[in-house]
């Protein structure tokens, strides 16, 4: 077949199957979390729910009048990769880079193995919808329309979130993570992954969510998404994964202070 064969799919017929499947996957991302919650709660979500659909179809409205929906590079497929780099970027790239670029091989590898091949495929895919629908390639760049989204930024730290709940028996979570890295970096590039540079990437990939917690509002969100004191148990594992970058932030001040506050009554003495 000759180009002058290959049939043209008009503009507009592209961003209407974007918009359709792109609005299918969202439905079904709330669907599926709605179903996971208990019946006072899901009731409560499907409020929500209902405003964030009416966000994404802003979001894509304002696509099509932009000059129509982003391509896929077809060559990558690792989002939950991609997304967790760009907290990481800085760290195998650059002047100031303490690592080598095999970083990025352990890093999959550790999600692999952490969540398994399902759940790996359901982060992927929710990295694939917000990657997608941002289309930036820089990583400064990206955080900033995070940022700027409310109800994309709740789903990034929800990504976040269940990587982050991986080290929640803290000591076997980061023998584990440092287990893995470094086999991977050792077989790629024969570098050596310490525990220094297991606190080096827990820093980078989860210190924002420690400013997300000093907020109640944010506190109230997470235990309402995860379940009473989930806000409290976060908060414990950031201090011990950031107690290095506490103790330089504030010198120290919030690890010597009492067991911050949950966010809820009901929570206290847990």
């Amino acid at each position: 077949m000759t180009d002058q064969q290959v049939p043209d799919q008009s503009t507009d017929a592209v961003l209407a199957g974007y918009k359709r499947v792109t609005k299918e996957l969202f439905s079904q991302l709330l669907t599926t979390f709605q179903a996971l919650l208990p019946a006072e709660k899901a009731a409560q979500f499907g409020a929500i729910s209902d405003e964030l659909k009416t966000l994404i179809d802003a979001k894509l409205d304002s696509v099509a009048q932009s000059g129509g929906a982003p391509t896929k590079d077809t060559r990558r497929n690792r989002f939950l990769l991609r997304l967790v780099l760009s907290r990481l970027s800085h760290l195998f790239a650059g002047n100031k880079a303490i690592l080598p670029r095999s970083l990025t091989e352990g890093i999959d590898t550790y999600l692999k193995k952490a969540f398994g091949p399902i759940i790996y495929d359901e982060l992927n895919n929710e990295a694939d919808q917000i990657l997608w629908n941002l289309h930036t390639g820089d990583d400064r760049e990206l955080w900033d329309s995070i940022n700027k989204n409310p109800p994309v930024r709740r789903f990034v730290d929800t990504i976040f979130i269940r990587i982050l709940f991986r080290f929640e028996n803290f000591a076997n979570g980061k023998k584990t993570f440092i287990t893995i890295v470094d086999r991977t970096m050792q077989d790629k590039s024969n570098f050596s992954f310490t525990e220094d540079h297991f606190f080096s990437v827990f820093e980078a990939m989860f210190s924002d969510l420690w400013g997300e917690a000093q907020n109640e509002g944010q506190r109230v969100r997470w235990d309402f998404l995860f379940g009473d004191g989930t806000s409290a148990r976060l908060i414990e594992i950031l201090k011990l994964g950031l107690a290095r970058w506490l103790k330089r932030k504030t010198g120290g001040s919030v690890l010597a202070g009492r067991r911050a506050n949950p966010a809820r009554r009901e929570d206290a003495g847990r």
